[in-house]
């Protein structure tokens, strides 16, 4: 778990880069010069501080003057035989040193907050107090050399400043600025004024807790300008941007007023006791309490988990603080407390008792997948079964697909009723021969002949039936007339209520009217 602890007499901003020889980042192979190797110096190489043992085959100087701090007992020999050290170049190659271009103070990457002047850096929240503050101790370690930016024409105040273990006031620090030597550590700007650098060496002892200073307008925007290229995307939706703070996080923030009693230690800790002490499933989570420009309490919270946790602790926290207004607020003087947090997170959080299971794709994300492969699917399966039905044979189709026709229905010819003394006949050689199987009766007037005769066929009006055949009988089971409207026998799969009620007409029966 981290927590932000300010000291009474402020904390502890160590400086990171240097211009050492042996540090690998100096060198454009990435290694220091060793064995047989030749290392090289440009007009611009501030001075150097050479420390280890090491031999080279060659050492070239600038035109212009250099300053190389030698440590005490420092040896350094010259050789053309090549090292068999895997970290020592050989061949007689040449490596320059390339930090011709000095290191900005106002740049959050360069600094380490610690608890004391040499102690672990821990990991802080808010960019701006990252770079040291009025109330802080600045230390320039022993041992190292040091190229550093201060171009921005602004007041630098910091409580104590130490360079290799030497204490410096504001007047002590002028004075070297002007040696060759500190020249060389904080170069002139090109352009501009250098900053000012001011020593107050009044430490933080305000129990409302002491205010940075670095959130203000001016100097924030000169240290984001440089910290938001390296601000990375959240795993959350809709993260938030603290006061003070470069790069938006996932994670939530409490902003308060507080009021007669305030103290600052005394709502850190019982925060921190009340809602994060003995809480494995909130062990991830970076706690840090500060006091703002325009005097307001800023708690900030965040992990790495999306946000999740930190999300939790605040609400906890705001409950409590909450709680505590209701009652009077004797516990931690404050009056008004308002909260904003950054939306869900992208990724699920590792698994927490509180905060739920391990990570993964969001369920919108997997619908989304899912949707489509379903349509996919179904598009391949119509091409195939389109594909299936134009190579398979015609009795293998499905019929009942032929059925389907988007087309205009055909009108339905007419039907004429012939009467029965009305005969046709089709005299053809063709016709004679065809068997019983193939008699029927064609309409003329519609259509080609049943039995396919391709030339025109005699058409014969056979005479009326003779008096000595048998006439057909008028009986419901025989032939109707077809001059007259005979009545017809229901069907007997009528409905029988219909066929019961219903009398037959005079107009169906074909009788007369009275």
């Amino acid at each position: 778990m981290f927590i932000s602890i300010v000291q009474a007499d402020g904390s502890y901003k160590r400086w990171i880069p240097n211009t050492n020889f042996d540090y690998a980042y100096n060198w454009d192979s990435g290694k220091p010069p060793c064995g047989d190797t030749i290392a090289v110096f440009s007009d611009d190489s501030p001075s150097v501080y050479m420390q280890m043992n090491t031999t080279l085959k060659e050492l070239r100087l600038p035109s212009t003057d250099i300053t190389l701090i030698l440590d005490n007992n420092f040896i350094l020999g010259f050789t053309d035989v090549p090292d068999n050290n895997p970290s020592c170049l050989s061949n007689g190659q040449e490596v320059h040193f390339n930090k011709t271009y000095p290191s900005d103070w106002f740049d959050p990457k360069n600094w380490c907050s610690s608890t004391t002047e040499t102690g672990n850096c821990t990991d802080m929240v808010l960019e701006s107090e990252m770079v040291p503050c009025s109330y802080d101790n600045v230390v320039f370690p022993k041992d190292s050399s040091f190229f550093v930016n201060v171009e921005a024409e602004m007041e630098i105040v910091v409580n104590t400043l130490k360079i290799s273990g030497k204490a410096l006031s504001t007047n002590t620090l002028s004075s070297f600025l002007k040696t060759d030597m500190g020249t060389r550590m904080l170069p002139k700007p090109h352009t501009g004024e250098r900053s000012k650098i001011k020593i107050s060496r009044r430490p933080c002892n305000n129990p409302l807790g002491c205010i940075c200073g670095n959130d203000l307008p001016k100097i924030l925007q000169r240290i984001c300008s440089i910290q938001k290229p390296y601000c990375t995307k959240q795993a959350c939706k809709h993260p938030i941007l603290l006061t003070g703070g470069c790069c938006e996080i996932c994670g939530a923030k409490l902003t308060a007023e507080y009021g007669t009693g305030f103290n600052f230690d005394t709502l850190r800790n019982g925060l921190q006791r009340n809602q994060l002490d003995g809480k494995e499933d909130f062990k991830d989570v970076k706690f840090v309490v500060s006091r703002t420009s325009n005097d307001k309490i800023q708690i900030s919270l965040t992990d790495k988990h999306g946000g999740l946790q930190s999300i939790h602790v605040a609400t906890l926290m705001k409950a409590d603080i909450d709680q505590d207004i209701l009652s009077g607020g004797f516990k931690y003087s404050l009056h008004k407390i308002a909260m904003e947090q950054s939306g869900p997170a992208i990724h699920t959080p590792s698994a927490g008792a509180r905060t739920g299971g391990s990570g993964g794709n969001g369920g919108e994300t997997a619908g989304i997948v899912i949707g489509v492969l379903v349509v996919i699917g179904i598009v391949f399966a119509g091409l195939f079964f389109l594909y299936r039905r134009r190579s398979i044979p015609e009795i293998s189709r499905f019929k009942v697909f032929d059925r389907i026709s988007f087309r205009r229905p055909k009108v339905k010819r007419p039907h004429v009723e012939v009467p029965p003394f009305l005969r046709f006949s089709f005299r053809s050689e063709q016709a004679e021969n065809v068997g019983p199987s193939h008699q029927g009766f064609e309409n003329p007037i519609f259509g080609n002949s049943p039995i396919g005769v391709d030339k025109p066929m005699d058409l014969e009006l056979m005479p009326p039936p003779l008096e000595s055949e048998e006439q057909p009988t008028f009986d419901t089971s025989g032939f109707d007339n077809p001059l007259y409207d005979t009545y017809i026998q229901e069907s007997p799969f009528s409905d029988a209520a219909t066929v019961e009620n219903e009398e037959p007409s005079k107009e169906k029966s074909g009788l007369p009217e009275d």
